[in-house]
């Protein structure tokens, strides 16, 4: 096509490992737009290679090494495009991708690569996570990974690459963290060994560190965990840059299990340690704003999930503030909460609404929107007008006012105590 021939060559690059279930739709797309496919098999026992060749892949073999950097960088050696698209066997892209790559890469000189959106679905294939990673880059041979596991891509001279923010168009879908996928991962302890080696290596290496107490989490081993955490932070230099999401994310474990303790005091610590280093950061007020939350406090709780939500509207990348983009239809329930038991009903009120305009049905945020208004009416709340004037209210985010809309708000009520207003909204009275 001629067309295609004044477009920029993109290398599809994989390294595989029996992932037979997973190649048809990882190399089924980009006819048009991919000028190469390149798969790495590094020791499948299954149909894996046979399946790639069928799907026009050009394969080659890499003896494991206990390296995922080495293999990363073979495949790169072996690829011939100007632009390399560096995908796992577990990812696919979103619809519409084929089309945005190349009105992407034309927006791209002066830049080494891209940021593009993971979104991590659960086993129900619902999104659960959302980062962004490198996953577009030049094919230069100054470009190659490093670290044997969790590995990075940069120069190999030392230069920062020149990086664009193709998160909005370039989004794809991760799996390979759901069900008995993650649970056959887990079990191996294969990630253990890679980073204690890794370690070894380089034994000052602070995000390593949060990888092991990562790895020791996930295994329940909860001292060894907060062991390699507060090393993770000792080795930290002194400034962190703005989005750094394994430094947020050690600093977010360490105040959960801490909170999870019923460590006050230290979880407190660790959180003005991880404010100086980090202060964009909104994962670290959501944490603080759960375990107030479930201490009581809140006023407190208040004060942080607010300044989570400020933070993570002001935040420009996605490889920042995952766990609260992730938890904000729970961080608004829990906000609206910390309102109304701190008596600020006004704000409990604005801020259930807003959930209940994105979602309707959400029990906990009208539970609080009709325990707000009942305990704002007091003597007057069972009064009919009153009980108009609510109803009236609510008509503004259930427009329809279904029967179904009915038996929701009457059970809201009953949650909330207002029994006079659900016997109201059963009986159907007219408005």
């Amino acid at each position: 096509m001629e067309s295609q021939k004044e477009n920029p060559r993109v290398s599809l690059c994989m390294i595989v490992k029996n992932e037979e279930k997973n190649m048809e739709r990882v190399l089924s797309w980009g006819e048009g737009t991919l000028w190469e496919k390149i798969v790495v098999d590094t020791g499948s026992t299954d149909k894996t290679v046979e399946l790639a060749e069928k799907l026009g892949a050009k394969v080659y073999h890499f003896p494991w090494i206990d390296d995922f950097a080495a293999a990363r960088n073979f495949a790169l050696e072996k690829a011939a495009g100007d632009w390399i698209l560096m995908l796992d066997a577990d990812e696919y892209p979103a619809p519409g991708i084929p089309e945005k790559l190349f009105p992407v890469l034309a927006q791209m000189s002066g830049f080494d690569g891209a940021f593009c959106s993971v979104l991590g679905l659960d086993e129900k294939g619902e999104i659960n996570a959302c980062s962004s990673r490198i996953l577009l880059f030049r094919n230069t041979p100054m470009l190659r990974y490093r670290r044997r596991i969790h590995e990075q891509l940069g120069f190999t001279d030392g230069r920062e690459m020149r990086l664009a923010n193709g998160e909005k168009e370039l989004a794809f879908f991760h799996d390979g963290y759901a069900g008995e996928v993650y649970e056959k991962k887990k079990s191996s302890r294969r990630n253990l060994r890679l980073l204690e080696q890794e370690l070894s290596e380089h034994p000052k290496d602070y995000e390593i560190m949060g990888y092991l107490g990562d790895e020791y989490r996930n295994f329940g081993d909860i001292k060894q965990a907060k062991k390699w955490y507060l090393r993770s932070v000792a080795h930290m230099p002194k400034t962190l840059p703005g989005s750094d999401p394994r430094s947020s994310w050690t600093f977010s474990s360490l105040i959960l299990l801490y909170a999870m303790e019923g460590s006050h005091l230290e979880a407190e610590q660790i959180y003005e340690t991880a404010v100086k280093k980090q202060p964009g950061e909104a994962d670290f007020d959501y944490q603080m704003g759960i375990f107030c939350v479930a201490a009581s406090r809140w006023a407190d709780g208040a004060v942080y999930l607010s300044r989570a939500i400020a933070k993570a509207e002001q935040s420009q990348t996605g490889n920042s503030c995952m766990q609260t983009r992730a938890s904000l239809e729970q961080i608004y329930e829990n906000l609206a909460l910390c309102f109304l038991r701190s008596g600020r009903r006004k704000e409990a009120v604005e801020t259930a609404v807003a959930l209940l305009k994105a979602k309707p049905y959400d029990m906990k945020g009208l539970y609080i929107l009709l325990s707000a208004f009942y305990e704002d009416g007091g003597e007057k709340a069972d009064t009919e007008v009153y009980m108009e004037d609510v109803l009236s209210f609510l008509k503004r985010i259930y427009v329809s006012f279904s029967l179904k809309d009915r038996f929701f708000i009457a059970k809201a009520a009953e949650k909330a105590g207002w029994d006079v207003l659900k016997l109201w909204v059963e009986g159907g009275k007219k408005e």
